[in-house]
Order: structure tokens, then C-alpha cells, then sequence
């Protein structure tokens, strides 16, 4: 009797578990490079994701990722350091979501021209702060910012999203020692033929170097060609206006895509300077991918914005059928602090199971600025790899 009492109690705790949905996932990498690294390395995440349906539609859930990394003396004989990140707590149902924790902001949201903020990041670049357009589609893109204005990090992100028939709106902010900080407000809509999104965003309220930007774009397909307009402006650190207008446009050709895009800017009281400017062909049919883009944008050199700046890159990736896939590039620019320019080629194998083996080798093409060494950073245009400078050679598994 006493066996039957327990294991009713037993199954009685198992119903009231199963409402709620809890699933784990993992990953690890164990590598060797011959010049970032300086021999071998390795990582691993632990992921846990929460879930419990709640009434009237609405659904509570919580994640998780618990990095576990090589520690500073190289040890392999302890797990190193312990870290977390991208966590976030949210309650949402079919129309309204509630997120709180490493989220996205607003800006995530908002589709403008190529350019349209690049006068306002070149002058962030070279301070050391994030940029608009880059980074802000995660909170901690503006930690940067807040440990310079008030010695303080940013320490987690609220968004809030809304969604009726063709509208959709989506309101973010960053906390700060508890307190709201910079804000974002995303406005759209999608009238079939034409999309219409609005942006504004105040960077502090109380700051002296505090920003405040607007900014519109309307998008359409005319006669196969996809259209998009934007206008922005910035009140910069509160000493003047940089105003932005451009236009980019989307051609696809078969299996070709031609792109361009031209967007202009006026700095009031500094005059206007030369515009952005890019063009791009995509091919992709069956197993081979090839991309090159050519543009002309605006760096700082903490003294003048100055124009005509070019970056350029032709990259190719073939899949060969059987879980091998090579990829090949030439990315360069100039820029005072992009570490993302090299000549690089990838070797990625399938090996089934979530396991992967990939062979890479990057030759950083800005070691001759002075500006940069070794680095982690180098970001590819096709197959979305972030390599090591030098040779390298991994393992990674999924679970």
C-alpha cells in the first residue's frame, strides 16, 4: 500500500511537469590555429530552454547559454571559466511579447538603404563605441557607450512587440544599473504593393552626448524591381544635424541578382560631403554561390568625416553534394578599425550527427596598417564564418 501511495504521488509530480516543456542542448569545439590561438583551444556552451503555456493564449518561457571557455592559463584540466549570455525571460501570445535580458532591440525590425547611418558610425568607429547600424540588433551593443558616458554597463535589454493584421510595432530599451536608458521606437506597415517603417531613437536623456535620430523608408516591387527609400537624421552630441537620403534597388536576373544603392548626406554646419555609393552580383544556381560587391562609404579620423573610402570583395562557395562544402575570398577596405578584411578559404566537412570538421586558413590583409595583429574577427560574406588569422583546423559537435 505504501508502494502504491509513493508512486501515485510520483505520478501525480510527473503531470504537473509535463505542462511545462524544458529542453537541453549543448555544442563544443576543440580546435588547434598556428597564430590567434598559438596552439590548441577549445569551448563549449550549454543551452536550456523553458517553456509553460499559461491561460488565454499566452505563453511564459525563459533561456539560457552557459559558456564554458578555456581559462587564462590554458588549463585543461578544469572547465575553465564559467560565463553566461544570451538569456532572456518572455511572455508573449499571438499578438503582444514581452522580453526582457539579451533581446533585440528595435532597430532589428527596421529595413533601411545601405548607408543610411554611415556618417554617425564612422564618428562611434573611432571612439570605441558601437555603432548604430552594426551592432544595435543586440542590447549590449551599447555597453560600450555607457561605460564611457557614465562608467556604468549596460545590463540587460527590455522589448516589447505588438502585431495586428499589417501593422507592427516594437519598442525597446537598455537598463542600466535598473535605470532605462537609450530607447528605440520601430512603427510598420505592409500594404502588399508598398512597406512603410518608422525609427526613432534617443540615446540618453540625460546625457550631454546624447543623440536622437529619425528615420523613414518606404519599399515596393515595381515591374520585378525591388525598390527601397530612407531618410534619416541624427542630432549629433547635441552639436548638429546629419541628414541622410538614399535609395537601393534589387534586380534578380535568373539566377543573378544586381543590387546598388547611392545615399547623400549633409552635415549642418560642416557642409555636405561626397555620397555612399555600392554595387553588388549574386549568383546562385545548384551548388555554386558566387558574390562581389564594390562600395564607396566614409570613415573618421577624429578630426573630419572624409569620404571615398572603398571596400570590395569577390567570394565564391561549392557544395559538393556528399557533406563537403569550400568556400574562398578577397575582402578589403579601408577603415580605421574594421578587423574584418582578409583573403580566406574554408574547408567545412558534414560528418552527421551535428559534428563538423573545418579547415580554414585567413590571411589578414590590414597588417600593414599597424593597426592590427593576430585576431578571432574575420567575418565571411558567404557561409557566415567567423575565422581565426592563420591556419586553422577544428571539431565541433552538436547535442
Amino acid at each position: 500500500m505504501k508502494n502504491i501511495l509513493l508512486s501515485s504521488a510520483a505520478i501525480a509530480l510527473l503531470a504537473g511537469a509535463a505542462s511545462a516543456e524544458v529542453t537541453w542542448s549543448g555544442d563544443a569545439e576543440i580546435g588547434y590555429n598556428d597564430d590567434y590561438e598559438d596552439g590548441f583551444y577549445w569551448d563549449a556552451g550549454l543551452y536550456v530552454n523553458l517553456s509553460q503555456e499559461l491561460n488565454n493564449g499566452w505563453t511564459a518561457s525563459a533561456s539560457l547559454d552557459i559558456d564554458l571557455e578555456e581559462d587564462a592559463q590554458g588549463s585543461t584540466y578544469s572547465l575553465g571559466t564559467v560565463d553566461s549570455s544570451d538569456w532572456v525571460l518572455s511572455l508573449s501570445n499571438d499578438m503582444f511579447g514581452l522580453s526582457f535580458g539579451d533581446v533585440d532591440t528595435a532597430l532589428a525590425s527596421f529595413d533601411y538603404v545601405t548607408g543610411l547611418f554611415d556618417v554617425v558610425d564612422a564618428i562611434d568607429d573611432f571612439q570605441g563605441i558601437d555603432t548604430l547600424s552594426d551592432d544595435s540588433s543586440d542590447y549590449m551593443s551599447w555597453d560600450d557607450y555607457y561605460a564611457v558616458v557614465d562608467a556604468e554597463s549596460a545590463n540587460a535589454g527590455l522589448l516589447v512587440t505588438a502585431s495586428y493584421n499589417q501593422f507592427s510595432a516594437a519598442y525597446s530599451s537598455v537598463t542600466v544599473g535598473g535605470d532605462l536608458g537609450a530607447q528605440q521606437l520601430y512603427l510598420g506597415a505592409d500594404f502588399d504593393m508598398v512597406e512603410v517603417g518608422f525609427f526613432y531613437q534617443e540615446e540618453d536623456f540625460d546625457d550631454v552626448m546624447a543623440t536622437e535620430t529619425y528615420a523613414l523608408t518606404v519599399a515596393g516591387t515595381f515591374a520585378g524591381v525591388e525598390v527601397m527609400g530612407s531618410y534619416g537624421t541624427t542630432d549629433y552630441f547635441g552639436l548638429g544635424d546629419i541628414d541622410a537620403y538614399g535609395i537601393e534597388v534589387a534586380y534578380p536576373v535568373g539566377p543573378v541578382t544586381l543590387g546598388a544603392y547611392y545615399t547623400a548626406y549633409d552635415i549642418s554646419g560642416g557642409g555636405s560631403i561626397d555620397p555612399s555609393y555600392g554595387i553588388s552580383v549574386d549568383y546562385a544556381d545548384g551548388p555554386l554561390t558566387i558574390a562581389a560587391y564594390y562600395e564607396v562609404g566614409v570613415i573618421f579620423d577624429g578630426l573630419d568625416v572624409i569620404d571615398g573610402a572603398d571596400e570590395y570583395a569577390v567570394e565564391g562557395q561549392y557544395d559538393f553534394g556528399n557533406g563537403l562544402v569550400v568556400t574562398a575570398g578577397y575582402i578589403d577596405g579601408d577603415d580605421y578599425n574594421d578587423n574584418d578584411y582578409a583573403a580566406y578559404v574554408v574547408a567545412e566537412y558534414d560528418l552527421g550527427g551535428g559534428a563538423t570538421f573545418l579547415a580554414s586558413y585567413a590571411d589578414h590583409t590590414n597588417y600593414e596598417d599597424g593597426f592590427f595583429g593576430a585576431t578571432d574577427d574575420i567575418d565571411t560574406g558567404l557561409g557566415g564564418y567567423e575565422l581565426y588569422s592563420g591556419a586553422t583546423v577544428s571539431l565541433s559537435f552538436e547535442f
